[in-house]
């Protein structure tokens, strides 16, 4: 079952008890013309492939540890670090234990 997205106004916690951070792998909590944010959570070992997307984004490391691997060389993110990556920029994610984290993705119109 899909989880609704926010609307204006509405709020979310982030900091879902452990027990419940792997049942629900990614959530986008809202989405908009120009905005999109999505949690997600990966079990230890877990990862995501080399991947990009057209609009610049940031990454906040809610809980745990994980691993960002960019063409400079990978970014190790704890709990509470934020990392911006412009647009366009290929990134692989690698969970280095259970982790929480808050994509912030702006969406960019690409012309037709």
């Amino acid at each position: 079952m899909a989880m609704p997205h926010l609307r204006s106004g509405e709020m979310a916690n982030l900091l879902l008890p452990e027990a419940q951070l792997l049942t629900v792998p990614a959530h986008a909590l809202f989405k908009d013309e120009h905005l999109e944010v999505i949690r997600m959570h990966l079990a230890q070992g877990r990862s995501l492939p080399s991947h990009h997307v057209q609009g610049p984004i940031t990454i906040q490391c809610l809980s745990g540890e994980v691993q960002i691997e960019l063409q400079a060389g990978p970014r190790i993110m704890h709990a509470g670090d934020l990392l911006y990556l412009e647009a366009g920029l290929p990134h692989a994610v690698t969970a280095l234990s259970d982790t929480s984290f808050l994509v912030t993705i702006v969406l960019l119109k690409v012309a037709s």
